[in-house]
């Protein structure tokens, strides 16, 4: 496979997990897309690593925004990087970062960074503006609003 053939593998690799998991709402197909020691980096939310533990993390967040949908605004893709752009929309309909759920909407931006090794997903860095869901979510008024 030619280098540009490999960096167009791995942005539909990304774009096959998105889709699988959070478009179609079904965490254990991460298991289809990830090594079985796959590094998940959160940032404020911690990291995890491990297939299983990375499905029981999606698990429970799909199961409190069972409608999610995460709309493609970029790829770009270098060496085994993929970096994935987003906007994320869902209704907020079990406990989400300890917040209970109240049916309210939410909409964020993400920017994901895959490792893709193999053929797999073996690291991702996940940047979610937790701000923005927090003060969608109403438990947190940033300094700078009104």
């Amino acid at each position: 496979m030619s280098p540009s053939e490999q960096l167009e593998s791995n942005k539909q690799i990304a774009r096959d997990y998105i889709e699988q998991v959070f478009n179609k709402h079904n965490p254990l197909a991460a298991r289809d897309f990830v090594t079985d020691d796959v590094v998940w980096h959160g940032g404020a939310l911690g990291d995890l690593t491990g297939a299983e533990n990375l499905t029981g993390l999606l698990t429970g967040f799909l199961g409190s925004l069972p409608d999610l949908y995460a709309a493609e605004q970029d790829v770009v893709a270098e060496n085994d990087l993929v970096m994935v752009r987003l906007v994320v929309t869902a209704t907020v309909k079990g406990q989400l970062l300890g917040v209970p759920a109240d049916g309210r909407t939410v909409r964020w931006d993400a920017v994901d960074i895959y490792r893709v090794t193999d053929g797999r997903i073996s690291e991702e860095w996940a940047a979610d503006d937790l701000v923005t869901i927090m003060t969608q979510l109403g438990a947190f008024t940033p300094p700078w609003a009104p």
